[in-house]
C-alpha cells in the first residue's frame, strides 16, 4: 500500500478489551495469526511463560481448555523470559527470549520447529534478544540489547550482519529494545536507555533521532515497544509513563493513548458469577481502571487497530484508526509558520 499524500485525522475510538486475569496474565506483546482471527498473546511473569491463543473477537466466557503455546523452562519450545512475538507470511511463530539468549520458532499449529542463538559479544551471538522484526528479504532482525546492537539473520538463523554501539550519541544506543521495518526497510528501534527513538536505514545509517526523557509530549520514561503503520504514523510504548505516544512520519508528535478500558466479553461473563468481586468494584476507584498500566509493546494490523498489551492489567486494549487519505489537492505543502484555525 502506498502511503497517501496527506490525512484527515478523525479520531482514534476505543474499540473493545480483550481477555483478562487468569487467562492473559502479563501480556507483554501480541501477534496474529495467518487467517488474521485469532491473536496470540505472549505472556511473561516470574515463573510463568506461554503464549495464549484467543479469538480476536474475544469469547463470550472462559473455557476449561484454555489453548496456549509453550511453558516455561529451557527445553525445546519453552521460555524463561521471552520478550517479542511476530509472524511471517506462512504463519510460523517467532518469540525472542532475553533470558535464555535465542529466538523459538514454531510452525502455525504451535509446533516446535527449531531454536538458535548462543550468549556472548561475538558476530551472530546474544546478550539480551528483546525486539524482532522481518525485512524484505525475509532476514529477521533482531536487538541485540545489552550488546547495544542490532543484527540480522537469515530466517535460519545464520550471522548476516549488524550494526551499532554503546553510548548516548545520536546513532549510539543504551539497552534498545523494540524494533519495526517499515516498507522501505527503515528500521525504527526504541533506545530504553536514552529515553528515545531512532531511526535507520537498513545499513544502520541515522535517519532521525525523536525524544528525550520526561513526561511530556514527545517525551520517555522507558521507551519499550514500537509499531508503525501504513501511513507512516508511528507508536511508541512509553512503559513507565503509563501510555503510548504517536508520532507522524517525520517525528512529529501527534497525540497519546492513556487507557478507555471496559470489561472484556469474558470479563463481563465472569463477574455475573462473582457477587463478591462485584461489591468491591462498587467500591473502588473504577476511572482508575480503564487506565494503561506499564504497557510493553505496541502493535497495528492492516485494518489500522491499535492493539496495546496491558502488561500489569492483564488485558489487551485496542483503537481503531479513523482517517480519510488526501491527495495533493487536498493537503497543501508545509507551511514556514503554521497555525490551525477552526471556524
Amino acid at each position: 500500500m502506498a502511503r497517501p499524500h496527506g490525512l484527515l485525522r478523525a479520531g482514534y475510538p476505543y474499540l473493545r478489551t480483550l481477555g483478562m486475569r487468569r487467562i492473559t496474565n502479563f501480556p507483554a506483546d501480541i501477534a496474529f495469526s495467518k487467517t488474521k482471527d485469532v491473536a496470540y498473546v505472549l505472556c511473561r511473569s516470574e515463573g510463568a511463560s506461554l503464549i495464549r491463543i484467543w479469538p480476536l473477537e474475544d469469547m463470550e466466557q472462559q473455557s476449561d481448555d484454555l489453548k496456549q503455546i509453550g511453558s516455561y523452562g529451557t527445553d525445546d519450545g519453552q521460555f524463561q523470559w521471552p520478550v517479542q512475538i511476530i509472524t511471517n507470511d506462512a504463519g510460523d511463530i517467532f518469540v525472542s527470549d532475553e533470558a535464555l539468549n535465542r529466538i523459538t520458532k514454531y510452525n502455525s499449529d504451535g509446533e516446535f520447529v527449531s531454536k538458535w542463538g548462543t550468549e556472548g559479544t561475538g558476530d551472530g551471538q546474544f546478550n539480551g534478544p528483546t525486539g524482532i522484526a522481518f525485512n524484505s528479504d525475509g532476514n529477521m532482525v533482531v536487538v541485540d540489547s545489552k550488546n547495544h546492537r542490532i543484527q540480522e539473520y537469515t530466517a535460519d538463523g545464520e550471522y548476516v550482519g549488524g550494526f551499532g554501539s554503546h553510548g548516548s550519541e545520536p546513532g549510539q544506543m543504551d539497552i534498545p529494545w523494540g524494533i519495526h521495518i517499515d516498507e522501505f526497510d527503515d528500521i525504527y528501534v526504541t533506545d530504553w536507555g536514552n529515553n528515545r527513538f531512532q531511526v535507520f536505514s537498513r545499513n544502520g545509517d541515522l535517519k532521525n533521532v525523536v525524544g528525550s526523557s520526561g513526561s511530556g509530549e514527545g517525551e520517555f520514561n522507558r521507551p519499550t515497544g514500537i509499531a508503525v503503520d501504513d501511513h507512516g504514523d508511528i507508536y511508541v510504548a512509553d512503559c513507565f509513563n503509563d501510555r503510548v505516544e504517536m508520532f507522524n512520519a517525520e517525528g512529529h508528535y501527534i497525540s497519546s493513548f492513556r487507557g478507555d478500558a471496559s470489561l472484556s466479553r469474558v470479563a463481563r461473563t465472569y463477574m455475573l458469577t462473582n457477587a463478591i468481586s462485584n461489591r468491591l468494584r462498587e467500591t473502588g476507584r473504577i476511572e482508575q481502571e480503564k487506565y494503561l498500566r506499564r504497557p510493553r509493546s505496541v502493535r497495528i494490523d492492516s485494518e489500522f487497530r491499535l492493539f496495546i498489551p496491558d502488561y500489569e492489567t492483564y488485558r489487551v486494549q485496542i483503537y481503531q484508526k479513523d482517517f480519510i487519505p488526501l491527495d495533493e489537492t487536498q493537503f497543501a505543502a508545509p507551511l514556514r509558520n503554521p497555525t490551525l484555525e477552526v471556524t
